[in-house]
This record gives structure tokens, sequence and C-alpha cells, in this order.
């Protein structure tokens, strides 16, 4: 009996400080065919959302378009083009799932949302930078919060946005220790603070000086070590938010009402970070892009813009790679299950925790290398496949978990 006592007290401490548990035997799919894949290319989807006709919304900022595409006929047809007016976007960088098949998609360079309708054609928009009027017409537009424009929808249409991680008082900028996420209910016009999620100190660099009349901010959001880890928020369909840990690798989530429950840790094997996860870095730089927006005495315009000048930085992190990188994918399904883009050896095809409400691993799931996951339909996962040439196709994959999360 004492030797049991001492063997369940080592384990305490194991855990108690902080070092990973080894990981566990996990369900493993990995995904190699696909079930269709339209043929023409992307240069760099944001997203997509599968219409109940098994149609796609799909948006592309580097090419500034959002179309409707038919894998089954193999068609594609642009909505909207580029401009300020109605029926228009500056710069589509996102689009989130509404009720009964409409759509938005978020414009960030005319700070406003333009809506899909559920038969695939441009429908109004919403405004973002004018508060949300009262009364029974009201709820109609939304006070941007900090810079940040609305990240994800839930299942019942609201919206919601993820605090900037700056404050300003006086006309001077300060880096928060933590960031709300605010629900935003268009129809009411109400918004509240969901969900509270610390920001890593030095994650951010910002600095700002007023006087005289005149106001100089400059933030930066990121910019630290490349493979350091930093916690992330995702909203699930319910309306849950889950909030992802990386150290402890966990996953908390909080209701609608409010209610936070919080997740055990998760047994991770610990993957040293490589001469070899630098050199994939690097690859990455080169092909990334990056958001650009000018204004010219008043006239505004935005691209997407290649990374030209790519240095290595002072520091890369750890000696070990966190369970999930500051930038990785992390979203979830239709069905309720959160998709959590892991670390691994370099070289290593992208691998996904897939997390049940109850914040455990219940599947593992593996990409074709070169790929990104996109979204998800009904029994299907969409995953972008990228070629030599660094263009983009939407393939699609027959994908269905055994239980409810």
């Amino acid at each position: 009996m004492p030797t049991l006592s001492r063997i369940a007290l080592t384990a305490v401490m194991f855990a108690a400080a902080g070092a990973p548990l080894p990981a566990q035997n996990i369900p493993t799919r990995t995904l190699s065919r696909p079930d269709a894949e339209f043929s023409e290319p992307f240069t760099m989807i944001a997203g997509v959302r599968e219409l109940r006709d098994g149609r796609l919304i799909v948006v592309d900022p580097r090419d500034k378009t959002v179309q409707v595409v038919d894998l089954k006929s193999g068609s594609a047809t642009k909505l909207g083009r580029e401009g300020s007016g109605p029926g228009e976007y500056g710069l589509p960088t996102r689009l989130m799932a509404l009720p009964g098949d409409t759509t938005a998609i978020v414009d960030a360079l005319n700070n406003r949302i333009l809506l899909i309708n559920p038969d695939g054609r441009v429908g109004g928009f919403v405004d973002l930078n004018v508060p949300a009027p009262g009364g029974r017409e009201g709820g109609r537009g939304m006070m941007m919060i900090g810079t940040s424009l609305p990240t994800a929808a839930d299942g019942r249409g609201r919206m919601y946005v993820q605090g900037a991680p700056f404050r300003i008082v006086d006309g001077v900028p300060s880096a928060a220790d933590s960031v709300p996420m605010t629900r935003w209910d268009r129809s009411s016009g109400r918004r509240d603070t969901v969900a509270w999620m610390r920001v890593p100190q030095g994650a951010n660099q910002i600095s700002g000086s007023s006087g005289a009349g005149r106001q100089n901010v400059s933030v930066r959001i990121g910019g630290g070590p490349p493979f350091n880890g930093a916690d992330q928020m995702a909203v699930a369909p319910d309306g849950r938010v889950a909030i992802v840990h990386h150290e402890p690798y966990s996953v908390d989530f909080v209701s609608e009402t409010g209610q936070r429950t919080r997740g055990q840790p998760i047994r991770h094997d610990r993957v040293r970070l490589t001469d070899g996860h630098k050199q994939e870095w690097r690859e990455r730089q080169r092909n990334a892009m990056g958001m650009m927006i000018t204004n010219d005495n008043g006239r505004r315009s935005a691209a997407m813009v290649p990374n030209r000048d790519v240095q290595d930085p002072e520091v890369w992190g750890g000696d070990y790679l966190p369970p999930f990188l500051a930038n990785a994918t992390i979203m979830f399904s239709g069905e309720g299950y959160l998709w959590i883009s892991r670390t691994g050896p370099a070289g290593q095809a992208p691998t996904f925790d897939v997390i049940d409400r109850a914040g455990a691993v219940v599947q593992r799931v593996v990409l074709p290398k070169k790929a990104r996951l996109l979204g998800f339909g009904r029994g299907a996962v969409y995953v972008a496949r990228v070629d030599e040439d660094d263009l983009q196709y939407i393939q699609k994959y027959a994908f269905t978990m055994p239980d409810r999360p």
C-alpha cells in the first residue's frame, strides 16, 4: 500500500510540474483519396461554406473574389465585384455561415459584412463602423471593437469578435494581458462578453505617443518567436466558446450562458525543435501573404502582398515545440467537434486532434502533405491541395464521426 501511494504521488507531482503526459494510442484516420476535386485553381482560399444543395461559397482574398462553386458540374460563378458600392467588396478575407444558407463575407477594406442570400446571390450588407441603433428595427450595425472584425458565427446567427490584444488610455497604447470574446446578436443589437483568454507577455509589439494635437500609434500583432505557442479561442455552432491552452495542452469550454468547464491535460509527445522545422518555416514565409491597406487622401485600397524580405528571427522558440503553434488552424465541425492542428516532427503531414465536449482527443486525422483544412460539410471535410506552383485546389473527402461529441 505505501508503494502504491508513492507511485500516485509521483504521478501527481509529474502532472503538476507541467511536463506533458506521454501520448495515448488514439484512432487515426488518413485522408488520401478525395471523393471530388474542383479542377480550377485558386491562389489563396480563405474559407468555404457548403450550401444545402452541395454547392460551395468560396472566398479568395488574393484574387479578391467570392464565388459559388459546384463540384458536381465543375462550374463556378463569381458573385459581386470589387468596389465599395452595393453588392461590392474591397477585400473579402473571411466567411461565416449564418442560418438558412445565408453567408456573411467579411470585407476588411470597407469595414462591413456582405451578405450572400441562400440562392447564392449577393444581398445587402452590414456596416461595422456604426453602433447598432435601439428599437424594434435596430441591431443592423456594430461598432468595431479595437481593430477586430467578426471572426465567427454560431448556429443562431450571432457573430463573435475577438478583442485586440491592446488598449489605449489617454491616447497611449499598451499591451493587454487578456482579450475578450464578444458576442453580437444582430437581431436585438445586444453585445456581451462571453469569455476571456490570456495573452502571452511579449507576444505583440505596441508603441505610441501623443501630444500637440497629434497621435502616433504603432501596433504589430504577433511577431514573437515563430515556434512559440499561444492560447486560442474558437466558436462552436451551438454557441460554446473553446479556449485552447498550449501549456498545459487542454481545452476549456464556455457555454453560451458563461459557465466554464475546465478540461483535463491532454497527453502528447514532446517534439524537439530541429533545423528541419526552421527550414520549413523559411519556405512557408517565402510563400506567405500579408495584407496591405493604403489611404491616399481618403481613397483606400487593399491587396494581399507576398513577403519579400524573409529573415531568420533572433529567437526561434524553446528547445521543444508546443503542442500547437500560435497561428495553428483551430475550428469546429458542424457536429461540434473541435479540430486542432498539431505540431510534429519535421516533414510530418498536417495532423489534427479531434476533441469532444469533454476536452478529450477521440480521433486523429492526417491530411495529405501540402494541404490545408478549409472547412466542413454534411458528412464531408474540405481540404485545399497545394501544387508545386502554390496554386490551391478544393478537395472533398467523405468523413463522419461515429458518435456525437
